[in-house]
């Protein structure tokens, strides 16, 4: 008997791969960018964003109050690559911020690009969705225009 494998390509394994190292470092940009706004306000480092990425999550931080988290993870379903985005964070001490997900599929766009869908069939580039997640951290400094 033949043991050929079963495996089945991933459709876009390689541009989903792809475009997740694209927001990945989209996403640290943004978090220097920010961060370099924050220390042109007088704010310390204790104050600032923080960036950790593994092979397929990545997760964005601002700790203390108002706080945000900003976690995102690469999925591959039969189907394609998938990124999973969850939002959270407290305004105070036992007053949370309302959680937030979103669910972003790979996909081709009629122009070839590689890009995530979005609310009603929205395409968004790897920049696009890092400063669309960027966004975010505004409830932690209402008073600083942050660079999105």
């Amino acid at each position: 008997m033949c043991a050929a494998s079963a495996y089945a390509a991933i459709p876009l394994y390689d541009e989903g791969k792809q475009y997740w190292s694209d927001l990945t470092n989209e996403c640290k940009r943004y978090v220097e960018c920010v961060n370099g706004t924050l220390r042109q306000h007088g704010m310390n480092a204790d104050g600032f964003l923080t960036c950790a990425s593994a092979e397929e999550t990545l997760d964005i931080v601002r700790e203390g109050y108002p706080s945000t988290h900003v976690k995102l993870i690469l999925n591959f379903q039969a189907w394609g690559p998938v990124i999973s985005a969850t939002i959270t964070g407290q305004q105070r001490e036992g007053k949370g911020f309302s959680p937030q997900e979103l669910e972003l599929p790979i996909a081709i766009d009629l122009d070839g690009q590689t890009v995530a869908i979005y609310d009603e069939g929205r395409s968004f580039s790897p920049h696009h969705v890092a400063s669309y997640l960027t966004q975010y951290f505004h409830r932690c400094y209402p008073l600083i225009s942050l660079p999105c």
